[in-house]
């Protein structure tokens, strides 16, 4: 009997296609970048990489566009809306809609607008708004890499936690309702049930577990609510059989709320690096434009 072939290193690694195809579009672009840089030389003239720069800004805005509405795709997609759904040109059409395909062009555009922005202020005279803009595009850079990252690794890593919700006030309303159930659960309970409460369940249900604890987790992959209750576990040794079975649900409601805990970290960290990177972009436009008034008036 033969041995079953090994899986790809990619996916021994938990990289699905939708992950191994952006992130290798990445690399070759990345790779690409670094030997234009190490060039040092532009082979466009200053205006020609500054018109360049330009027109790549305008075309990764539309990405933008494309993400908070949909009339873009409906003014793109009016010419095949009344083909077949079978026939070849329709399919591509939607295809090269879908947001996947959208984002993975918005990459390659940022790519090159960064090489385009980096040759065009390297050519300058390397006066204090043009350092500022290159390193707003570092930045910018940067945050689009780690948000690719977030983008197509995070909801397999969300998918793989049992307690989650899609909204973070739906996840707080949860925290809470928890919180009140515990408090319940304990009315009119032994001391000894009640101090073991106090000193073990509270502080995990009224406690926040720090950014840096729940990226580890994210990293690992790893299930803070089962590791919770490994830690909690030990309190049921001396207890009574009722104050136990009254203890394993409280257990059972912290491990959720642990569970729930990594869910907020995940929906806010979803989120969170589009402000920053959103942020960077309006940035480096503003200075863009004061980058060409300098040019006008001098």
């Amino acid at each position: 009997m033969s041995a079953a072939p090994h899986p790809p290193r990619a996916a021994r690694l938990g990289l699905g296609p939708a992950l191994r195809g952006p992130l290798g579009l990445l690399a070759a672009l990345l790779a690409i970048a670094v030997v234009a840089l190490a060039v040092g030389r532009s082979p466009l003239s200053d205006w020609s990489s500054g018109l360049a720069t330009l027109v790549l800004m305008a075309l990764a805005a539309f990405y933008a566009v494309r993400r908070r509405t949909l009339r873009l795709s409906l003014l793109l997609l009016r010419p095949v809306a009344g083909r077949d759904r079978a026939d070849p040109l329709r399919r591509v059409a939607v295809e090269l809609d879908r947001l996947r395909t959208w984002r993975v062009v918005h990459l390659l555009i940022g790519v090159l607008w960064a090489l385009a922005l980096w040759w065009h202020v390297g050519a300058s005279r390397g006066s204090w708004l043009e350092t500022l803009l290159l390193v707003m595009c570092l930045g910018v850079l940067l945050t689009g890499i780690f948000g690719v990252v977030v983008q197509y690794w995070l909801p397999r890593s969300m998918m793989s936690i049992i307690e989650r919700e899609v909204r973070v006030r739906d996840v707080e309303a949860r925290r809470s309702a928890i919180f009140v159930e515990a408090e319940e659960k304990i009315l009119g309970k032994s001391d000894h049930l009640v101090d073991a409460y106090v000193a073990e369940i509270r502080p995990q249900l009224q406690g926040e577990p720090t950014r840096l604890r729940l990226f580890e987790h994210t990293l690992r992959g790893s299930d803070p609510g089962a590791l919770l209750r490994g830690q909690l576990w030990r309190r049921l040794e001396g207890m009574e059989a009722a104050d136990a079975a009254i203890f394993r649900e409280l257990i059972d409601l912290a491990e959720q709320k642990g569970r729930l805990d990594l869910n907020l970290y995940h929906l806010e960290l979803s989120v969170g690096w589009l402000l920053v990177h959103d942020a960077l972009v309006i940035g480096t436009a503003l200075l863009v434009v004061l980058h060409l008034l300098a040019v006008a008036y001098f």
